[in-house]
């Protein structure tokens, strides 16, 4: 009996340091919460509004979201990814998931004020700085007063970085507004070429306070912090993530 062939809908086995590949090839979903997306998750039941998962891939967050009694509206640029998350989803909370295929933050929008809560987990650093900014607005617009958005990033302090860091000190050293912009990923880590885009923005603390201070948010939390989840060999000193949560008034 021949086997049958795989299902082409089907969420990809997680990796053994726990990555989950994309369908897309625009990296991977983590098999678990960083702390951003967890305080992101227990707000949720009392944002002042739905809750808008922006990139949400398999829908880690969204789904987290939903158990705690929240309603979301989950996004993301590849409708497959959504399709499977509305297969995990149980049957008790699908009339709460809303499915927003769309690429923000240039193809998507909603009315202002639709949203008290919005998670932008590890997609940021895809975009070049004038995206960086504009997400950052639109996110304003799209959350009601005393919404929240939850931002978490990649940083120049991952270890498949260390031969792109020179290049950033000395972007810093010369005051260049976006000194993470990496042009060849690939070049620097080569074991994942192929499974992420050919560029990608690698943010710190000072960027997320500029972009999202200069939007109009009060900057509630920030700080790096370490990805043990992450595989051994993108961990460098505890500094490989940035998380901001940041607040409408």
């Amino acid at each position: 009996m021949s086997e049958s062939p795989p299902d082409p809908l089907a969420m990809p086995a997680p990796e053994p340091n726990g990555f989950v590949k994309t369908l897309n090839s625009m990296g991977y979903m983590t098999s678990s919460l960083d702390p951003f997306s967890r305080a992101f998750v227990e707000f949720a039941p009392q944002a002042p509004g739905r809750c808008l998962d922006i990139g949400a891939a398999y829908g880690i967050a969204s789904l987290a979201a939903l158990h705690n009694g929240a309603a979301v509206v989950a996004n993301d640029i590849d409708e497959r990814h959504l399709q499977i998350l509305s297969g995990r989803t149980p049957a008790s909370l699908r009339d709460r998931l809303t499915l927003a295929p769309g690429n923000f933050p240039d193809h998507i929008d909603f009315p202002a004020g639709s949203f008290g809560a919005v998670l932008l987990c590890r997609v940021m650093h895809f975009f070049d700085g004038p995206t960086i900014e504009r997400a950052a607005e639109k996110l304003r617009s799209w959350l009601a007063p005393g919404g929240k958005a939850f931002v978490v990033s990649e940083t120049p302090f991952l270890k498949t970085a260390l031969t792109f860091f020179p290049t950033y000190q000395a972007r810093l050293k010369a005051g260049d507004p976006w000194p993470g912009m990496v042009d060849n990923v690939g070049a620097h880590d080569p074991k994942r070429e192929g499974t992420l885009p050919r560029r990608m923005h690698l943010l710190d603390e000072t960027i997320l306070r500029r972009v999202f201070s200069h939007a109009g948010f009060a900057i509630e939390r920030l700080q790096l912090f370490a990805r043990p989840d992450f595989p051994a060999d993108l961990q460098l000193d505890g500094r490989e993530s940035v998380g901001l949560i940041a607040r409408k008034d």
